[in-house]
């Protein structure tokens, strides 16, 4: 490691010690305030953010509506272009006036282009994701005990979202797969391909576990992240497979758009739950015990007697003699050894009045 990293490390944990002890007499306690796995600056709301960071859906409702609105569309437009596949008829066949324009649409919709409306939808989706896993980055880099720079994965995986949008519009893998190729002298896969899968594989795989472990809702973020590596990863097989079948290739192209739009719906889902974690909305509030009612006031002013109370024995409506000191709402029964010790103190206190 080098001596510019150390440095930056020792820095951030001199600036965590600083902040636990400037706090320490400010903060509630454990029993009043509810568990939060981590403590943010001011600076990480996201209404102090620069951006659409207050444009990120933190309830449910808003959560499901963009969902929707990521996945209802992207259905069509795959429905669409893959009906010719599916059914041997094509959506936009036609003649007459509008011919030209039914073909025009066609082309849009053509499952087996890479410049179509999917193809095209999935790229989108992927610059978006890479512009919320930004967001996400200037949350975390204030949570305050993280002198590790974990905050830094977010960057990486904005990096690598960007180079997977690329990918599908330029051949990126084809490049790598034939300079690997030529470099080594194995051709890993069809011409090569192969290479790029395993380091997309490795790249993906490391930067998520790093992203998404240390956040504390991190089970919808590892399931949505998961649905998109999955789909990404038939998109690979089904390049692999082709083989020059139009069907595979439509199947493998719709599988690339899908994996943009879920890996959208997984950085949504992380920014909610970092947005929660900043504003202390994800702890559990802790077991507290029930607290008990102040007794009431049963004690003389000592300043101007200089003398405490003591109690005095009270008798009871059936003989025998209870003790009320003000501070228990239901009376008690005392043995006889009690009874004769407060005896005792009262008949010493009036001697001493």
């Amino acid at each position: 490691m080098s001596l510019s990293a150390l440095q930056r490390r020792d820095q951030r944990r001199r600036l965590v010690v600083s902040w636990n002890r400037s706090t320490a007499g400010d903060e509630p306690t454990a029993a009043d305030a509810p568990r939060v796995m981590a403590a943010y600056d001011p600076e990480a709301h996201p209404e102090r953010q620069r951006g659409p960071a207050t444009l990120l859906p933190t309830g449910i409702g808003r959560l499901a509506l963009a969902i929707a609105a990521i996945l209802v569309p992207l259905a069509a437009a795959l429905a669409a272009a893959a009906a010719e596949h599916l059914f041997g008829r094509q959506v936009f066949a036609g003649g007459g006036r509008f011919a030209r324009t039914l073909a025009a649409a066609g082309a849009v919709l053509d499952a087996a282009s890479v410049a179509a409306l999917p193809m095209w939808l999935g790229q989108m989706f992927l610059v978006a994701a890479a512009g919320v896993a930004l967001i996400v980055r200037l949350m975390r880099r204030h949570r305050r005990d993280d002198y590790k720079g974990r905050f830094r994965a977010w960057g990486w995986m904005a990096a690598l979202l960007l180079v997977t949008a690329c990918a599908g519009a330029v051949p990126l893998g084809r490049l790598f797969g034939a300079a690997m190729a030529d470099a080594t002298g194995i051709a890993f896969g069809p011409g090569g391909s192969g290479w790029w899968i395993g380091l997309a594989t490795l790249a993906f795989a490391a930067v998520s576990l790093w992203a998404v472990l240390p956040l504390h809702e991190r089970v919808g973020t590892a399931v949505w992240l998961t649905l998109a590596l999955v789909a990404f990863g038939a998109s690979a097989t089904a390049g692999w497979l082709a083989d020059g079948r139009q069907s595979v290739v439509a199947a493998g192209l719709a599988a690339w758009s899908l994996g943009g739009a879920l890996a959208l719906v997984a950085l949504l889902v992380a920014a909610r739950s970092v947005i929660r974690e900043v504003r202390g909305e994800c702890g559990r509030p802790a077991r507290t015990k029930p607290a008990r009612e102040k007794p009431a006031a049963a004690v003389r002013d000592t300043a101007e007697r200089g003398e405490s109370q003591v109690a005095e024995p009270v008798a009871a409506d059936d003989g025998d003699t209870v003790y009320t000191d003000g501070s228990d709402h239901d009376e008690r029964h005392m043995s006889k050894a009690e009874r004769k010790r407060l005896r005792k103190l009262a008949r010493m206190n009036g001697a001493a009045a």
